[in-house]
C-alpha cells in the first residue's frame, strides 16, 4: 500500500471537513452582506514626454472600473467557491485588489470558503503528481496565490510546493521565469544556474516574446529586492527599457494579457532613476496603459472571461506580481534567502549568485556588477559571457582568476613580465604571432555583439593588472587574426 497517497487522502478529507464546517457557517449567516474588497485607486501619474508619441491621458475613474470587475469575478464564482481552472488566478487577484490589511480568517466566510476550495483543489493535484504531473507554471500560480493569503507554500499541508518548483529545470522560457518568480517570492533559495538564465534571457529579449521578457523582469526585481543583490540591478535596466520600447501608440503591448503583464514589469520604472527600471521610464507611458485596458473592460465589468478580468485587475490595482506577499504578513514567512551556501559550495543561496571569491557581507556599496565575454574566432565561431560581481577598485587580472575558477572555459595563462601580466592563452587558444592570431581586450559600454564587433577604438588602454572594473561595464577578450 502507498501510504503517501493515504496520508494524502486523509489531508484532502481534512480540508474538506473545515470546508464543510466554513459552508454551514456561511448557510446560518443569513445577515452576513455580501463579500466587498476595499480597493484603493492606483496613484495618478504624470505622463512622461517622448519624442516620438503624443500619449492621450485623460482621467478615467480607475477606482470604480476595478470595484466594478472585482464584482464581475465574484458573480463568478461557481457553486463550489471556486473559478474552475482559473481559481488560484482570481484567489491571487482579489488578494492583490485587498488594501484591507485583513488576513483570510479575517476576511468573509465566502473567500475563506474559496481559500478552502484552492486548497482542496491543490491538494488533488498533488495527489495526481505520480500519475500526470502538473503543469509547472500552474504549481507556480497557486505558490503565488497561496503566499497572496499569508501562507507559507513551503509548509503546505506537510508538503513543500517550492521544492518541487525548482526540482525539474522547465524547458519553456516563460514557465521557467514564472516558477522562479513564486520561488524567489516565497523567500525561497534561488539557484546559481537560474539566476544566470534569467540574465541570459534579458540579454537576448529580442529572441523572446513580450510576455517571456516581462516575466523575467518581474522575477529579477524579486531577486534584486534583496539589499545584497541590488548590484544586479543594472541587469534589469536594460531589458526594462527594451520592453518600454515595445509599446504601441495606442498605449498597449498587443493583447490584453500581454499588456496587463508589461505594466505590471515595468510599472515601477515610472518613478524615475530611483525605482528598478530606471532607464525605460522616458520610452513609455503607464497612464496610456492603463488606459487602453480600461477603454476594454465592458458594461458587466469584466473583460471577456474570468482570465482576461483576472489579469486587467492585477495590472490596475497598486500590488502587483512584484510584491505578492503582503507586507502585513511577512512574519508568517520564514525567509532563508540569507542563509549561508552548503559548506561544499554548492549551489547556495541567492545571495551568493553572482559573487564570487569575497566576503559575503559585503555592501552594494563596494561591489561593482558587469559582464566578462570570450570570442573566438575573427567571425566569432564561439561566445562565452559571464555576469559578475566583484569587489569596487578590484583589477581585471583578479576578475579573470576568478572567472576561471567560476567556468573551466575561461581558464588562462599569462606570463609575468616587469610592468605586469601578458595574458597569451584562454579557454585553450594561444596566440599564434606567426599566423597574426591575439588576442585583444576590449572595454565596452554594451553587451558585446557578434553581429556588430567592436572598433578597434575600444580596445583597453591599459593592461589588465591596471585596469581596474567599473560597474555597468563590459569588457571582451576576442581571439582574432589582426
Amino acid at each position: 500500500m502507498d501510504f503517501s497517497i493515504v496520508n494524502m487522502f486523509g489531508r484532502v478529507a481534512t480540508v474538506f471537513i473545515q470546508f464543510l464546517i466554513l459552508a454551514n457557517a456561511y448557510a446560518q449567516t443569513e445577515t452576513e452582506p455580501p463579500t466587498t474588497l476595499t480597493t484603493k485607486a492606483p496613484p495618478t501619474t504624470t505622463p512622461s514626454t517622448t519624442t516620438t508619441v503624443v500619449w492621450e491621458t485623460e482621467t478615467l475613474n480607475e477606482g470604480q472600473a476595478i470595484q466594478k470587475a472585482l464584482q464581475y469575478l465574484l458573480q463568478h464564482r461557481q457553486p463550489d467557491w471556486g473559478w474552475g481552472n482559473d481559481t488560484h488566478h482570481v484567489m491571487l487577484t482579489l488578494q492583490l485588489a485587498n488594501n484591507t490589511g485583513k488576513e483570510i480568517e479575517q476576511q468573509g466566510l465566502e473567500m475563506q470558503l474559496s481559500a478552502k476550495q484552492m486548497e482542496i483543489e491543490i491538494l488533488l493535484m498533488m495527489s495526481k503528481h505520480h500519475e500526470s504531473p502538473p503543469p509547472l507554471g500552474r504549481r507556480a500560480a497557486y505558490t503565488l496565490a497561496l503566499g497572496a493569503l499569508c501562507k507559507d507554500p513551503r509548509s503546505f499541508h506537510g508538503r513543500d510546493l517550492v521544492a518541487a518548483l525548482l526540482h525539474r529545470e522547465p524547458p519553456h522560457d516563460l514557465e521557467f521565469a514564472y516558477a522562479t518568480l513564486a520561488a524567489c517570492s516565497s523567500a525561497a533559495h534561488v539557484r546559481r544556474r537560474h539566476i544566470r538564465r534569467l540574465l541570459d534571457i534579458a540579454n537576448a529579449a529580442a529572441d523572446h516574446s513580450l510576455d517571456t521578457i516581462s516575466m523575467v523582469i518581474l522575477a529579477l526585481r524579486c531577486v534584486v529586492q534583496d539589499h545584497r543583490h541590488r548590484s544586479l540591478l543594472h541587469f534589469v535596466r536594460r531589458p526594462m527599457a527594451g520592453l518600454a520600447r515595445q509599446q504601441h501608440p495606442d498605449g498597449s503591448f498587443g493583447s490584453l494579457t500581454t499588456t496587463a503583464l508589461a505594466i505590471q514589469a515595468l510599472e515601477e520604472s515610472e518613478s524615475g532613476a530611483g525605482g528598478p527600471g530606471g532607464a525605460g521610464h522616458q520610452h513609455w507611458s503607464l497612464p496610456a496603459a492603463r488606459k487602453w485596458l480600461l477603454e476594454r473592460q465592458r458594461a458587466d465589468g469584466g473583460w471577456g472571461d474570468v482570465a482576461g478580468t483576472a489579469a486587467a485587475v492585477a495590472a490596475l490595482t497598486p500590488a502587483s506580481l512584484a510584491a505578492v506577499r503582503p507586507p502585513h504578513c511577512s512574519d508568517k514567512l520564514l525567509d532563508t534567502r540569507h542563509e549561508p551556501m552548503d559548506s561544499n559550495g554548492g549551489d547556495g543561496s541567492l545571495k551568493l549568485a553572482y559573487q564570487s571569491g569575497h566576503n559575503n557581507n559585503d555592501s552594494e556599496v563596494r561591489n561593482v556588477s558587469f559582464t566578462y565575454t570570450l570570442w573566438l574566432g575573427t567571425n566569432v565561431t564561439e561566445n562565452y559571457t559571464l555576469y559578475m560581481v566583484a569587489p569596487r577598485n578590484i583589477s581585471f587580472y583578479h576578475v579573470m582568476q576568478m572567472a576561471a575558477a567560476q567556468d573551466p572555459k575561461f581558464k588562462f595563462e599569462a606570463s609575468e613580465w616587469p610592468n605586469g601580466h601578458y595574458v597569451h592563452t584562454l579557454a585553450g587558444h594561444k596566440e599564434e604571432p606567426m599566423g597574426y592570431h591575439y588576442w585583444l581586450l576590449y572595454r565596452l559600454p554594451e553587451v558585446p555583439d557578434p553581429t556588430s564587433p567592436p572598433g578597434n577604438q575600444l580596445v583597453a588602454p591599459v593592461g589588465v593588472d591596471d585596469l581596474l572594473v567599473e560597474d555597468g561595464e563590459h569588457y571582451l577578450f576576442w581571439y582574432k587574426k589582426l
